[in-house]
Formats: C-alpha cells, structure tokens, sequence
C-alpha cells in the first residue's frame, strides 16, 4: 500500500443531512468498494467472482499508485457507514486528462444525493488542479449513472463490447471537457 495513501484525509459534510464525505484512504475502504461492487453488479446483470476478483484487482492497483498530488478517492459516509466511494485517477495516458473510477452508491443509499456530491467534489478538485478534462467508462444500460453524467456534462464518445463482466456488455466512454 502507498504510504501517501492515507495523506490529505478529510471529512467534509455535504448539504444532505448525514451525509460525509471524506477524501483518502481509510481501513476498509478496499473491501467496502469491492463489496458495493459485487453485490450491487450481482443483481444488477448477474456479474459473479470474476467481475469481482476484477475490481479488487483494479482497486489495489489504484491504491498501490495512489499519489494524492494527481489522483484521489471520495468516500460517501451515511450515519456513519461507508455508502459509496469514486475514484480519480490523475495519470492517464491522455496528457491534461483524469479517469472517473469506482464510482459507487450502495442500492439502499440510492436518492440521497451520495453520488451527486461525490461527483460534484471529484470535479471540482480536478478543475483546481488544471486538468483539460475527465474521461470514464461505464456499462450501457445502467439509466440512472448514465444520467447523472449527462446531466454534469458528459457525453458519450465511444461504445465498445466487453466480456471482462461475466456477461458480454456493452462499454460506454464518456468525456468531459473541463
């Protein structure tokens, strides 16, 4: 694990009631992710192991990187359980551009405003650090994410198929210019 890691953590309450949010890591943040991921793809699509093993594979490569001058994790807190988490990954192959990453709502916390204020954070500190945009990939058919970046300016630019999920999906790249 990254030393660095852990540096910079802060709560920050949200205007949604119970909500806070904290920035970098925290014990147990790897396994709630992973957890959030399984179990919300499981009902999802009937994603398995596999997409699972996947994700943590993909966190603790994240996290093992983790550098707090160019990437950062958010984590949703709701009357103190850990409710969603999104990443951004400030080293991309694309010069001036972040990658979205994990970005998670536990199904029970859904319509309180987790995922909103995770993005709304996520950008605004890549905004103040002079990125040119931010890239993400999601699954089609996943209406209410999809949603959410649309409506914070996100366009789709690419559709590819992907077997990595246990069922073949179709993949979605969306970009935003910032």
């Amino acid at each position: 694990m990254n030393p660095n890691a852990g540096k910079g953590q802060r709560d920050m309450n949200s205007q949604a009631g119970n909500l806070v949010l904290r920035e970098g890591y925290e014990p147990g943040a790897v396994g709630r992710i992973v957890e959030l991921h399984g179990r919300y793809y499981a009902g999802a699509w009937g994603a398995g192991a596999p997409f699972e093993l996947l994700i943590a594979r993909e966190v603790g490569a994240f996290l093992e990187g983790y550098d707090a001058a160019h990437d950062l994790l958010i984590t949703a807190h709701l009357n103190g359980t850990m409710a969603g988490s999104l990443a951004i990954v400030g080293r991309t192959p694309r010069p001036g551009w972040a990658q979205l990453r994990f970005v998670i709502v536990d199904p029970a916390c859904h319509r309180q405003g987790a995922g909103k204020a995770m993005l709304r954070r996520g950008l605004a500190w890549c905004r103040k650090r002079g990125f040119s945009g931010v890239f993400l990939w999601t699954v089609d058919n996943l209406p209410e994410s999809r949603s959410m970046y649309e409506k914070a300016g996100f366009r789709v630019v690419e559709c590819c198929p992907d077997d990595r999920y246990t069922l073949p999906r179709d993949n979605l790249r969306m970009e935003l210019a910032l």
